[in-house]
């Protein structure tokens, strides 16, 4: 307490609370990451519990809305899809390499790599003024194939 005091810092109440990370079963966020206690297979089959960082919650919601925010203006519709994808590739080069550090948040990135295909789906679909804003999909994967940063990749 010396210290935080020495710097001006306080403990906020509603914010810390003490976690017991050798259950696995809670964990901690910090920082936009979730720490706690993942099961890791071993080659022999055997579970064993390793300390992991996944993106949180409120970061993944967090990113979903960067990425729309990024897509949905009906003033980028005058950019082709080529255009929009490199520049979706910045920010998601910056969610890459601050979020995913750990082996086991490929689960975590692969559902933002679904999301920035929907998104793109939608684009191209508002572009063209088609009426199912969802159908598509398999075009705008094969036309973003090697150009479109994975994040689980």
């Amino acid at each position: 307490m010396a210290i935080l005091n020495k710097l001006e810092l306080s403990l906020s109440k509603e914010k810390s609370r003490l976690v017991n990370i050798w259950d696995n079963s809670t964990g901690f966020d910090f920082l936009g990451l979730h720490h706690r206690k993942f099961p890791v297979f071993n080659k022999g089959g055997s579970k064993v519990f390793a300390m992991s960082h996944v993106p949180a919650k409120k970061a993944m919601k967090e990113m979903r809305r960067k990425i729309k925010e990024y897509t949905a203006p009906r003033n980028k519709l005058f950019l082709s899809l080529e255009e929009l994808v490199k520049g979706l590739n910045r920010k998601l080069r910056g969610f890459k390499n601050y979020y995913f550090i750990s082996p086991i948040a490929k689960r975590w990135a692969r559902r933002i790599d679904w999301y920035v295909i929907e998104r793109l789906t939608i684009f191209c679909n508002k572009k063209r003024s088609k009426r199912n804003k969802h159908a598509g999909k398999l075009k705008v994967i094969q036309n973003t194939q090697g150009s479109l940063l994975k994040l689980a990749g």
